[in-house]
């Protein structure tokens, strides 16, 4: 067999020739080699203008990065060359050039020709360089990044790649504030960013976008890298870091443009109304309908503020909140504007909150910023009480609560000002309850009568909060029923207690109290319904309940020692309490240590409580309600009153009514417009819709062409 000799040296053939050569590498060796003399030869004269647009040097690029891994003996030194070309000439390469030579070490990675070690090495390096690189050059070598961690942890993590990366962004968010070169943004010529501040950015976006691919997610080594950024010197690198935490992408979404905006429910509903029903049809409407509602969902739903799970992975929060403190708000050398120094607080107090820490300044450096006339202080409002807590020194608290309620809860302020004061302190005290003194209480606790609803549902918040936690702050007639009743038998409030825990089941010494006065012993039928029989096994030895006697003397002895002594022994002795006794026994206990709950015990139990009319002991005492780690500045602010529109609002919303119609006389002078005939209508309708009726005009006889011609004629002389 004769096979064809092909001419392979023009670029247009070499898609023919690629395919000869992937099928038979041996057979069309001699044709390979002369396509790479040819881009040897090519390749030095592109090296005296790189600048140019060579599409036969691009081609032949393609070419060998195609078929160079059947030929390692030839092409060992392609892929340093092409990086080589790219790594000196970048800056003046022609975009598809530089895209071709990205694209073409892909390929040659993707084949195993290179390591994506070797690969990723060489991306870094010209990332990192410190001359003026191309936007477009950038995004795609940063594109390229992205998608080579990602796959290469698709089917299992690959902790070597990954430690190797992150290590470069590591070194990449350390040099943002340090490397001062600068370099031209493409998209905006009157901008300037330094090559540090360039690399920070685009290591923290990339640290960003693997963890909400939930590739980098749970990763430690992650969570410091973000860290590290969101304490570095450079403002564009720390906001990026602290956004990180707060679980907002501050970056340009690049995958907001490739969601699918869904069906048009209105043309489906349209065309379904005109067009002939069919299952298909009907299937695409209810398609439509689902993917209107789950967008209407996500788009109701809370957002997510804080990356909880970030928070909880790092390794000091201690230091890190007093780095953060001492670098970024208290320092004199760093003058941040508000909005960052917001968004600083809003990290601090999350952080301090979270983690139960103490940042002592933290309170202090908040306190000047109370004052009604500050912008967005109801956020510094919701960032001191996220940074709140039981662990914080009553007196370090005092104060801030002290200056919240002398600058809101005051007289000549609106009344929008004292519900967001009240409101903020009684956050504050629902995690730290000691910072508030007894007096000033009482005076907030006057507000309950107010006139004024946001007002008055504040002070009564407060009011509600103090009688869970501490009825004793309290005035006799402001404690409540309940709170009165206990008060006697309460438990004084502890500092540094968790407020949040219940001990025991509530209400167990009734159903003690019960068993004892009746003399019930615990029915093994109770259990019956609930045991699970194994039928399969006969042999009395298999796995099944074991019946304890439980007046049986338990005896528990450590053998393990071989002197053999007995002093390691041990008796546990199960006894039922007497009724009547005179040692003291602790009810609620006992019954639990003793025995175990039957379903009908626990059924009894509601009625006993419900019997005894302790109904609020259901869901255990309540020390503290159950407070939201994330404040929300809403919650500061309260109700709002619909404001009063004024004369322009109104006068525009009787213009918007006007809209369409021809006179705005009233309907008794007989000047309305009357409703318009089919005809009138026929004419503003949507041609779709009446496209059916045009398509007899062609079928019309000439008698009646002549009917419809003199009608309209008559109309028109009519109307003159």
């Amino acid at each position: 067999m004769v096979r064809r000799r092909t001419a392979a040296v023009l670029p247009n053939n070499l898609p023919h020739l690629q395919n000869l050569v992937k099928r038979d590498p041996k057979l069309y060796r001699e044709e390979f080699l002369q396509q790479w003399n040819h881009y040897q030869t090519a390749r030095e004269v592109f090296l005296v203008n790189p600048g140019e647009d060579d599409d036969e040097f691009a081609n032949l690029i393609g070419f060998l990065a195609q078929t160079c891994n059947h030929y390692h003996d030839v092409t060992k030194n392609f892929p340093a060359e092409l990086a080589q070309l790219l790594q000196e000439n970048h800056e003046q390469l022609h975009p598809d050039v530089a895209e071709k030579i990205v694209q073409s070490l892909v390929l040659l990675k993707n084949k195993t020709v290179i390591s994506s070690f070797t690969l990723l090495k060489w991306f870094f390096s010209l990332l990192n360089s410190n001359v003026n690189t191309s936007k477009a050059l950038r995004k795609n070598l940063y594109e390229q990044i992205s998608t080579t961690i990602r796959n290469e942890n698709k089917k299992s993590r690959n902790e070597k790649l990954n430690k190797v990366v992150q290590t470069a962004l590591f070194t990449m968010v350390e040099n943002a504030g340090t490397v001062t070169s600068k370099v031209a943004d493409y998209t905006n010529k009157k901008k300037e960013y330094t090559v540090g501040e360039m690399m920070g950015v685009w290591a923290v976006r990339l640290v960003q976008d693997l963890w909400r691919r939930k590739i980098w997610s749970g990763d430690a080594r992650a969570v410091e890298i973000m860290k590290t950024a969101a304490l570095s010197p450079n403002t564009k690198v720390m906001l990026a870091g602290i956004h990180f935490f707060l679980g907002v992408d501050s970056l340009d979404a690049e995958d907001d443009s490739d969601e699918d905006e869904g069906p048009d429910l209105k043309k489906l509903l349209h065309q379904s109304n005109i067009n002939k029903k069919s299952k298909s049809r009907e299937a695409q409407m209810q398609k439509a309908r689902a993917s209107l509602k789950r967008k209407e969902r996500l788009k109701n739903a809370p957002p997510i503020n804080v990356n909880f799970p970030a928070l909880q992975l790092l390794h000091d929060p201690q230091g890190f909140a007093d780095d953060l403190y001492e670098r970024q708000l208290s320092g004199n050398k760093r003058k941040l504007p508000l909005e960052h120094k917001l968004v600083v607080l809003q990290l601090l107090s999350r952080l301090v909150g979270s983690h139960r820490l103490i940042v002592l300044g933290l309170y202090s450096y908040m306190m000047k910023y109370m004052t009604p006339h500050q912008r967005d202080v109801t956020q510094i409002l919701a960032c001191a009480a996220q940074a709140s807590h039981e662990f914080v020194p009553p007196d370090t608290l005092e104060p801030l609560i002290r200056k919240i309620a002398d600058e809101f809860v005051t007289s000549g302020v609106a009344s929008e000002v004292v519900c967001a004061g009240i409101n903020g302190i009684r956050e504050i005290c629902a995690r730290a309850p000691f910072a508030m003194t007894p007096e000033l209480l009482q005076d907030l606790t006057e507000y309950k009568s107010s006139k004024d609803k946001g007002v008055m549902m504040a002070s009564r918040g407060l009011l509600s909060l103090y009688r869970d936690i501490a009825p004793e702050m309290l005035k006799r007639k402001d404690r409540g029923k309940l709170a009165s009743m206990e008060f006697k038998e309460r438990k004084p409030l502890r500092y540094g207690e968790d407020l949040h825990t219940v001990e025991g089941i509530q209400g167990l010494d009734l159903l003690e109290k019960y068993k004892a006065e009746n003399g019930e012993e615990e029915n093994e039928d109770d259990w019956k319904a609930w045991e699970a029989i194994d039928d399969s096994s006969s042999d009395s030895d298999s796995e099944g309940w074991i019946n304890i006697n439980s007046d049986d003397e338990i005896s528990i002895s450590d053998s393990g020692d071989d002197d053999g002594e007995e002093g390691n022994s041990k008796k546990l002795q199960t006894e039922k309490p007497e009724v009547g006794s005179q040692e003291p026994v602790d009810l609620a206990n006992s019954i639990a240590v003793r025995t175990i709950l039957t379903p009908a015990d626990l059924k009894k139990l509601e009625e006993l409580r419900e019997k005894e009319g302790v109904e609020r002991l259901v869901n255990g005492p309540k020390r503290l309600p159950k407070t939201n780690d994330v404040i929300d500045a809403i919650d500061i602010e309260g109700p709002r009153k619909k404001q009063k529109a004024d004369r322009e609002a109104r006068l525009a919303s009787v213009m918007e009514g006007r809209e369409g119609r021809e006179k705005y006389a009233s309907k008794r002078s007989g000047f309305m417009p009357t409703s318009l005939s089919n005809k009138r209508k026929q004419r503003n309708k949507n041609f779709m819709m009446m496209k059916h009726k045009a398509k007899n005009k062609k079928s019309r006889s000439l008698h009646e062409k002549q009917r419809i011609l003199r009608a309209h004629v008559e109309r028109e002389r009519k109307q003159i």
